[in-house]
């Protein structure tokens, strides 16, 4: 899928990501905070009859609106990121939801920064012109690209004013967060220690035949039972494995407890000794697991432990507020195109 070049450029100069920003720039709203979820913080109104229409987001700040090629992309880009086993119809819903609520928070967020007159300094909005400016070879190829999104000059330092604003507001809101206590460090810093371990993957996605389900339990319990018995468990890995990590005897490196799904974390994180073997298959998206401990780790560096802690408080602070603030939107949203279930059958 090609990528409107300004969009590029602009996420560089913006620190923002390609996807809010095609969904900014198409209904003129902001990047939004919110992580997905199956929660709905905002009042869904009738559904759009109009198909060149996605979504309609609208507030006592006005409305935006997401055109429905635009929105197309930015699904299939999200849908085209993940593995095979992931492409589900839940996780379709998740990532449909996910964008309606970054388009829906960036309007709030827009919206709010305007009518509190957030200030922005000019000479900023100058120097990230300037920046994108610099990025194409003459004016009139810049002013090309704008034509090709429906912008001009005007509009783009307005955007940019726009997206400082925002993110001033943001930072205000991250401040608000509250710093940890001590305790509160030393406790995240357990919890999120590294530890190594190997695995054996036998693959199973979710839809997946019941037979073949069934069959790699069977065989991911039996070779629990060999890893068990003595049998090495890296010559079990490159046998039997179908994971990435089969050739190098299942080793996984060290890791956090986040850089797992859920299920694998959790338990990998509950082996206790070096040499722990899981008692029975873990199920994840991608199959069954045989993990076998290497090294229980140590705890997280405390000053490092709280620089994160603070970093996620921060993030969460922005979160909830947004999240407060869509509570005052309506979406309305064309359900032939946005696969959200934000309608009953």
């Amino acid at each position: 899928m090609r990528i409107s070049p300004l969009f590029k450029r602009l996420s560089r100069c913006l620190g923002l990501s390609v996807v809010a920003l095609a969904l900014v720039l198409t209904g003129c709203g902001g990047s939004g905070s919110s992580d997905s979820g199956d929660d709905i913080p905002y009042e869904v109104g009738s559904a759009l009859t109009d198909s060149t229409l996605a979504v309609v987001v609208s507030s006592e700040y006005g409305s935006d609106t997401l055109s429905a090629r635009q929105y197309q992309k930015q699904s299939k880009m999200r849908m085209q990121r993940l593995s095979p086993d992931q492409r589900n119809s839940d996780t379709l819903q998740s990532i449909h939801r996910d964008l309606v609520r970054r388009f829906a928070g960036g309007h709030m967020l827009r919206g709010k920064a305007q009518a509190e007159d957030v200030e922005v300094d000019s000479a900023r909005v100058n120097q990230r012109l300037q920046q994108i400016k610099k990025r194409y070879q003459s004016q009139a190829q810049l002013d090309k690209q704008l034509a090709q999104n429906n912008m001009t000059m005007d509009s783009l330092r307005n955007y940019i004013a726009d997206q400082l604003r925002t993110q001033a507001l943001q930072q205000q809101m991250a401040d608000n967060a509250e710093e940890p206590t001590s305790a509160d460090v030393e406790e995240y810093s357990k919890q999120n220690r590294r530890i190594k371990a190997q695995h054996i993957l036998l693959r199973a996605g979710q839809d997946a035949p019941q037979s073949k389900v069934d069959s790699a339990r069977q065989a991911a319990a039996a070779l629990i039972d060999s890893a068990q018995a003595g049998t090495d468990f890296a010559a079990l890995a490159r046998r039997h494995s179908e994971g990435p990590s089969a050739n190098q005897g299942g080793d996984l490196g060290f890791f956090t407890k986040d850089q797992m799904v859920d299920e694998f974390s959790d338990a990998a994180f509950a082996l206790a000794d070096s040499g722990d073997v899981t008692s029975e298959p873990v199920r994840t998206q991608y199959g069954f697991h045989v993990i076998r401990l290497t090294n229980a780790g140590e705890p997280m560096d405390t000053t490092k432990a709280r620089q994160q802690m603070m970093q996620e408080r921060r993030k969460q602070a922005v979160e909830t507020e947004v999240e407060k603030l869509m509570q005052n939107a309506t979406i309305r949203v064309h359900p032939d195109i946005v696969q959200a279930g934000l309608y009953e059958e």
